[in-house]
């Protein structure tokens, strides 16, 4: 299933049960994302699109997800189930964080500013989600990140340069309880973990 979703947090896809249902396997066993308000980006239709190429993959139990959407479901707390329903369902997961997200003020590592490869405020992300024969895991599943950040030329050199197999990546195992896409010390993640919470 290959796809480029539009990206609409206020959806005008919500009347469709079926969908939104599917949508809450997200929400299932986190008590913060049950409160009103929260987790409304859950609904966003980028997300729906995702769930449904998921539910596509697990009726015949083997499948490629190929999506660029927005990146916030990499690191967001609030997409922390989906990552979960992710790592349960799938063997292998590659992500191409592209960055360019407006609000981030991002630069590269030459201090050249981070753009978008799309004219639109959200980052944007590749992903690869892998699921074989039997898709029970018998081992942890495989995640692998790349990134891309700097201007839209050097952005797009580099894609034109390499295939998804060529690009640095880095392989890791995302942390509980969050599960975000990004490669952590376990050790200062733990350290981290025991500071008083602010909510």
């Amino acid at each position: 299933v290959i796809g480029n979703p539009p990206y609409a947090g206020h959806s005008l896809n919500n009347q469709v049960d079926w969908i939104v249902d599917k949508v809450y396997d997200y929400k299932r066993g986190y008590p913060d994302l049950q409160k009103p308000g929260q987790a409304k980006w859950l609904q966003d239709d980028y997300v729906k699109f995702l769930r449904f190429a998921e539910w596509n993959v697990e009726q015949i139990d083997q499948g490629l997800v190929g999506f660029i959407t927005n990146h916030a479901w990499l690191d967001n707390p609030t997409f922390k189930g989906m990552r979960r329903h992710f790592l349960d369902r799938f063997q292998r997961l590659s992500v191409l964080d592209l960055h360019g997200n407006a609000n981030k003020n991002e630069v590269a590592l030459d201090g050249s500013p981070d753009k978008n490869v799309f004219e639109i405020k959200q980052g944007v992300a590749v992903s690869l989600l892998r699921r074989s024969w039997k898709g029970k895991l018998d081992g942890a599943p495989i995640v692998e990140r790349s990134e891309l950040l700097g201007t839209v030329a050097t952005k797009f050199v580099a894609l034109m340069a390499s295939s998804v197999q060529q690009l640095p990546a880095v392989r890791f195992q995302p942390l509980p309880p969050e599960l975000i896409f990004v490669s952590l010390d376990d050790d200062r993640k733990r350290e981290y973990d025991t500071f008083v919470p602010i909510p």
